[in-house]
C-alpha cells in the first residue's frame, strides 16, 4: 500500500526554506486540583510548522528553582491538531511522559507537521493532591516557508 503524499511545501525541497521556531503557551495560571484548562496555539499563516521537540517548565508562585529541585507537576496533557482533526495520542498522558526540560527536551519519534493557519489544541488536567503549579509548554521545531518559485529557478 502506498502512502499518499500531502500537498504541503515540505514535500518539495526546491520550493521551501526552513528556520528554527518555538511556539509557547506562555505561563498558564495554576490549575485548581482536579480542574481542566483548555488553551490553544495558533500556527501562523506564513508557514507550516514541523514540531520536533517538547519542553515544559513549572513553578510554584515564581519561587526560584535549581536543576536538582525542578517541579514536575501532576498534570496530564492531551494535544489535538486542528489541521488533521486528530489527537496526537490515544488519551491524555502525564506531562512528564511527553515533555522534557529545556536542557533535555522530549524528541518526537517522528516530526509532526502542523499546517499554516491551523491550531494546536491543548488540554491540561490536574491530578495534584493540593497545590497545582503554573505551567509553560513549549513546542520547538521549524517553520517551513513556501517560496514563490523553486530555488535556482
Amino acid at each position: 500500500m502506498q502512502i499518499p503524499q500531502t500537498k504541503l511545501p515540505i514535500n518539495d525541497p526546491a520550493r521551501r526554506i526552513a528556520e528554527f521556531f518555538t511556539y509557547t503557551t506562555g505561563r498558564l495560571a495554576a490549575i485548581a486540583t482536579g480542574a481542566t484548562v483548555n488553551t490553544q496555539i495558533n500556527i501562523q499563516a506564513d508557514a507550516d510548522f514541523v514540531l520536533e521537540k517538547l519542553t515544559f517548565s513549572a513553578d510554584l508562585a515564581g519561587v526560584a528553582q535549581t536543576f536538582n529541585g525542578m517541579i514536575v507537576p501532576n498534570v496530564s496533557v492531551l494535544l489535538t491538531s486542528s489541521g488533521s482533526a486528530s489527537q496526537l495520542m490515544q488519551a491524555a498522558v502525564p506531562i512528564a511522559s511527553l515533555f522534557g526540560f529545556g536542557a533535555l527536551p522530549f524528541i518526537l519519534p517522528y516530526p509532526k507537521v502542523l499546517p499554516a493557519n491551523s491550531q494546536l489544541q491543548i488540554q491540561l488536567v490536574s491530578f495534584e493532591a493540593a497545590v497545582t503549579p503554573a505551567i509553560t509548554l513549549n513546542f520547538h521545531g521549524r517553520k517551513v516557508y513556501l517560496l514563490s518559485r523553486p530555488v535556482g529557478g
